[in-house]
C-alpha cells in the first residue's frame, strides 16, 4: 500500500468514525435539542439536559421562537408552566419557560435581552426577588453559553453524556417537561423535612431571632391592631434599579408586555419573617421597584405584582401530608402560578380552574400601602381561624434540643 492509499484510508477511516458518533449523539440527542427521536427504555429520559439548559435553552429558544416565555431562577422555572392557558391565551401564544436554576439577576436580565432578539416575543413574565436589580453586561453573561451543532454532535461531552443517557434510563428521571418547566423535587416525598432544612438554615443567619423565641408555646409575633400597623411606606434609598429600568426599555422597544413577578413565599416562611426579620423593610424595596416601573413604563407595558399571601394555598399545611402546592418554602407548583398567571393575564377560561382574580396585586406607586394593609388583615383572619399553624411552624423551624 502507497502513502497516498494509506492517507486516503486512514482519512476515511477517521470520517467514517465521526460519522458514527454524530449518528449516535444524533439519534441519542441526550441534550435534548432535535427532540424528534424517542424510544422508551432506550432515549425516551433525558436526565442530562438539566446540566447544560444553560447551553441548550438559548439554542432551542432561538430554533422554536416563542411568543409567551418565563424568565426568573428556579422559582420560576419550576412554578410556571408555559403551556398555560392564562399566559398563552388559550394556545395562541407559543410558549417556553426560560427560566434557570441558580440564575441571578445578571442571567434573568440578559436571557431577557437574547428571547427579545432572537423571538418575537410578545409577553415576558420575569420572576424577581426583592432588592437591587443592576445593569448587567450580557457579552460577558452569554459567552460560551449557546451550544453550536459541533458541540451537540461532534464533541467527546456530548458522546460522553449519549453513553449515560443511555444507561441511565431505567433509574432516572425526567428533569423538565418539553416546553421547560423544571420538575425539581416534584412528586419526591419528604416536603417536611425541606421545609425544616429551609428554616434551620435560614435561622443561622438570623441573629437577631433567639432560639427561645421558637421554642414558646405563645405566638411568634403578637398581630398588631390593622389600624395602626401600617405607616405609609417609604422606597428604599439609594437602590441600584438600572437593570430593571434597561428591561424595560428593551422591552417596551419590541413590543413586548413585560410583567414582573415578586416570587410568593409558604406562609410559614412569612410568619418567620413576622416574628425574627422586618416584613415592613422588603415591602420598602418593593415599593421603589413599583416607582421604576411607573417611570420607565409610563404607558402601563410593564407592570409589578406581588403574591404574597395568607390562605389554603399560600399557607398550605406541610406537617403529616405531602402539599400540592410547595415542594418547599420557596419553590411553589405551577398549580400556584396557574392562579398567578390568572391574575396578570384575565381570560374566559379562568372559572375552568377556579381561578378567581384578587388573588395577587398590582403594585404601584399608589397603592402599596393598601396592599400591604390587606396582607396584615389577611394574616390576622388566617391565623385565627387556624390554631394549628404556630404548632406546625415550631415543628419545623425551631432548633432540636442540645443533646448533653
Amino acid at each position: 500500500m502507497s502513502a497516498r492509499q494509506f492517507t486516503l484510508w486512514l482519512f476515511a477511516l477517521i470520517a467514517l468514525a465521526l460519522a458514527a458518533v454524530a449518528a449516535f449523539n444524533r439519534v441519542i440527542d441526550p441534550f435534548w435539542y432535535y427532540r424528534d427521536i424517542e424510544i422508551s427504555g432506550f432515549n425516551a429520559v433525558k436526565p442530562r439536559f438539566a446540566r447544560f439548559e444553560r447551553h441548550v435553552k438559548p439554542a432551542l429558544l432561538a430554533r422554536e421562537r416563542p411568543d409567551a416565555i418565563v424568565l426568573g431562577n428556579s422559582f420560576a422555572e419550576i412554578g410556571f408552566d408555559a403551556l398555560d392557558k392564562s399566559l398563552t391565551d388559550d394556545g395562541r401564544l407559543r410558549g417556553y419557560n426560560f427560566a434557570f436554576a441558580g440564575a441571578g439577576w445578571d442571567l434573568e436580565q440578559c436571557a431577557l435581552d437574547y428571547a427579545l432578539k432572537h423571538s418575537r416575543i410578545q409577553r415576558a413574565v420575569l420572576g424577581i426577588s426583592p432588592g437591587a436589580l443592576p445593569k448587567a453586561d450580557c457579552g460577558k453573561v452569554w459567552q460560551g453559553m449557546s451550544a453550536s451543532s459541533t458541540e451537540l454532535l461532534l464533541s467527546t461531552n456530548a458522546l460522553d453524556n449519549a453513553i449515560r443517557t443511555v444507561a441511565e434510563q431505567r433509574r432516572a428521571r425526567p428533569s423538565h417537561t418539553r416546553e421547560g418547566r423544571y420538575l425539581y423535587t416534584r412528586d419526591v416525598p419528604g416536603a417536611a423535612l425541606r421545609f425544616r432544612e429551609y428554616f434551620l438554615r435560614d435561622s443561622k443567619t438570623q441573629t437577631q431571632c433567639a432560639p427561645q423565641r421558637l421554642r414558646t408555646p405563645a405566638p411568634l409575633a403578637p398581630i398588631a391592631p390593622i389600624a395602626s400597623a401600617v405607616q405609609p411606606i417609604q422606597p428604599a434609598a439609594n437602590l441600584d434599579l438600572a437593570g430593571l429600568r434597561s428591561a424595560i426599555r428593551a422591552a417596551r422597544a419590541h413590543g413586548a408586555e413585560l410583567t414582573f413577578v415578586i416570587y410568593p413565599r409558604h406562609a410559614l416562611s412569612l410568619e418567620l419573617e413576622f416574628a425574627c426579620g422586618d416584613p415592613r423593610a422588603r415591602w420598602s424595596t418593593i415599593a421603589a421597584i413599583a416607582q421604576a416601573v411607573a417611570e420607565a413604563a409610563p404607558d402601563g407595558s410593564a407592570s409589578l405584582w406581588v403574591f404574597d399571601g395568607y390562605d389554603a394555598l399560600r399557607g398550605e399545611r406541610v406537617v403529616g401530608r405531602e402539599p400540592q402546592y410547595w415542594q418547599d418554602p420557596e419553590h411553589f407548583n405551577f398549580e400556584l402560578g396557574a392562579r398567578m398567571l390568572a391574575d396578570i393575564y384575565p381570560s374566559k377560561y379562568a372559572s375552568e380552574y377556579g381561578r378567581e382574580p384578587g388573588f395577587g396585586a398590582r403594585v404601584t406607586q399608589g397603592n402599596i400601602d393598601a396592599v400591604y394593609t390587606q396582607l396584615l388583615a389577611q394574616r390576622e383572619s388566617f391565623l385565627a381561624a387556624n390554631g394549628w399553624f404556630y404548632g406546625d411552624l415550631r415543628t419545623l423551624a425551631a432548633p432540636a434540643p442540645a443533646v448533653r
